[in-house]
């Protein structure tokens, strides 16, 4: 009944510790303190996509770089006149080109700006770029959330003929990794876009007014774009809606090639075309969620691609996260206190695995999963569980011995533990050399007729603690009682290899002990124990039935070690012969007559120990 209040105890305490991990789980989680592991984490599942495969180039927007081809050919990009891209813009328009989307801002007076105005205005469909300045203490370019008029912009007369302008900002994150774009920036009179945002616009023919994000939402263009509070809607770096085929890419050619009328036009046509820096000295190139480097211009045509595609990512909501959190520290927390250590490190193991499993495929749909919190709910709840399960089985192992000592002896208690936790608790047992002693008060009857009850129970508690303690300070376990007897046992189930000299001290201490209480307190009833103890084979373990054991020792050595004890006198201790064999050199002894021993059909010769010799 003890130990399994002891075991409910034990379970409900270790849900809580369980519970407690997934709440302070979900504090890290609702205060974001592990921001950046928790970003990483989530950039793996680009990575286990084996994302470093490139699919199959979409066939919606086009890239047309400045590369080194076109840097060598044309000279330094500042140094170009602006009649190269008025050129472009006439020879793409030409081509039918749907949108045309520069990622070069036109901020400063060059030669050829009426050519180009004059380009910009005849396609009628060419978006243009605009630039926030950092803020002090950021360097990252981020577009403010507030309305700025910090803002670079084309020339006016650029400006004013183009289709639509959007911001070019790309705010990697404080790791350096692109992972999100700003859609919409706050301005007085209305939001301006991303220039991803606002070439799909131009793609779709739809107006370059854009709504505010409203409960985690942008509408547009009938597709309500996941945004977070800031705004920012993740890349999605993916090639399709499914999450398969690879890193999307795009065609790319040379702005020298197109200059140069080498391309072919039909692959502009009714397409969107991106014009910007893609050599890798240009200084415009970012790192990827995959660990590779991106130019902007690729990222702008990426974000294009999501939106377009509706090829969007969403984490879950943040109640979710925060339930699965719970659940998994509790589901966890079940495994470790009901199954054995192996196992629940394998319930564990299994259960990461599900949720990354779940994780992957999510993904797939366009859902992100926290990757950090929950696995690490689990990993923690299973250490902090098991951590508990050792210092209560600890505790609870000192609460039973302690509480079962007084009726048990400690190592009868610590054999059973030991027998419960391997489950090896059965009846039977095995054979051991064994010392065995027993103490019989003399004239127990005659003393109980003369004595009240209660001064009855009081003397012979007294005198049996003072026996019970020198057995105990001799390492022998205290067996069973008797009444008026208590039998001991050593080398069983703790092995004592000096366990008949250890038996023979002990009953000596004991009738020293018995005789000083005697004289010191006049008020007990006066009693003698009679001492017998003997040494030989014996068999220990488990006596009695399925539903009720006792731990013993029987056999003949035990017998004789009982008769022995009857026949002792009061304040005497007789031994076997087979103990005296054992410790002759280490004892005064004094052989006795053969004794003639109740169930014992020969003589048995026994000593009487008269001391024991120092040292």
């Amino acid at each position: 009944m003890l130990r399994e209040l002891l075991r409910r105890k034990r379970v409900l305490t270790g849900l809580v510790v369980a519970l407690v991990v997934g709440v302070i789980a979900c504090l890290g989680f609702a205060f974001d303190f592990l921001h950046t592991a928790q970003q990483r984490s989530t950039d793996f599942l680009f990575q286990a996509a084996n994302l470093y495969q490139s699919a199959e180039a979409e066939d919606t927007v086009v890239i047309v770089g400045i590369d080194e081809e076109s840097l060598e050919e044309l000279g330094h990009l500042l140094s170009w006149p602006r009649s190269y891209h008025a050129q472009l813009i006439d020879i793409l328009a030409d081509a039918e080109a749907r949108a045309i989307v520069f990622d070069i801002l036109f901020a400063e007076p060059a030669p050829g700006d009426d050519l180009l105005a004059a380009a910009i205005s005849g396609a009628d469909n060419v978006i243009l770029p605009v630039i926030y300045r950092p803020d002090e203490g950021n360097f990252s370019g981020t577009p403010p959330l507030a309305p700025s008029n910090d803002v670079i912009r084309p020339l006016e007369m650029f400006a004013g003929a183009a289709s639509g302008l959007g911001h070019a900002g790309v705010t990697p994150d404080a790791d350096g990794v692109v992972r999100r774009l700003a859609l919409v920036v706050p301005g007085e009179e209305s939001h301006e876009p991303a220039l991803s945002l606002a070439a799909a616009a131009g793609y779709l023919r739809r107006p370059q007014e854009i709504e505010a994000p409203l409960d985690g939402k942008m509408p547009f263009a009938g597709r309500m774009i996941p945004v977070n509070a800031r705004g920012e809607m993740l890349f999605n770096y993916l090639a399709s809606p499914q999450g398969v085929g690879g890193i999307v890419s795009f065609p790319t050619v040379s702005f020298c090639d197109v200059l140069n009328q080498e391309v072919d036009p039909a692959l502009f046509r009714d397409k969107v075309v991106l014009i910007g820096a893609t050599a890798s000295g240009m200084g415009d190139t970012f790192l990827t969620p995959m660990g590779v480097m991106k130019s902007g211009v690729e990222l702008h045509a990426i974000a294009l691609h999501t939106i377009l595609e509706a090829n969007f990512l969403q984490p879950v909501p943040p109640a979710i996260t925060l339930l699965l959190i719970i659940f998994l520290a509790l589901v966890c927390g079940v495994a470790v206190l009901y199954f054995r250590v192996l196992m629940a490190a394998l319930v564990t193991v299994l259960l990461v695995a599900a949720y990354f499993l779940s994780a992957f495929f999510l993904f797939d749909q366009g859902m992100v999963l926290n990757m950090t919190y929950p696995p690490l709910a689990i990993a923690v709840a299973f250490v902090g569980v098991n951590l508990y399960q050792v210092i209560s089985e600890r505790s609870e192992k000192r609460v039973i011995t302690e509480t079962f000592g007084r009726y048990l002896s400690p190592q009868v208690v610590e054999k059973i533990l030991d027998s419960l936790r391997s489950g090896d608790l059965e009846l039977g047992g095995s054979e051991h050399d064994v010392t065995v002693a027993f103490a019989d008060v003399r004239g127990f009857t005659s003393i109980s007729e003369k004595t009240p009850p209660a001064a009855l129970v009081t003397a012979l508690n007294t005198y049996l603690s003072a026996v019970i303690d020198a057995v105990i300070e001799q390492g022998g376990m205290v067996n069973k009682f008797g009444g008026d007897s208590v039998m001991a046992v050593w080398n069983a189930p703790v092995a004592s290899p000096e366990h008949a000299l250890l038996a023979i001290k002990a009953a000596m201490n004991a009738q020293n002990a018995v005789s000083a209480l005697r004289m010191d307190d006049r008020s007990l009833a006066g009693m003698e124990f009679g001492i017998g103890i003997n040494s030989g084979r014996a068999l220990a373990g488990n006596m009695g039935s399925q539903d009720r054991l006792e731990y013993s020792v029987v056999g003949d050595t035990v017998n004789v070690a009982a008769r022995l004890a009857d026949a002792a006198p009061g304040g005497r201790v007789w031994i076997g012969a087979d103990t005296f064999a054992m410790v002759e050199e280490h004892i005064v002894a004094t052989p006795l007559p053969p004794l003639t021993l109740r169930g014992k059909s020969q003589p048995v010769q026994a000593y009487e120990v008269v001391e024991v010799k120092s040292g």
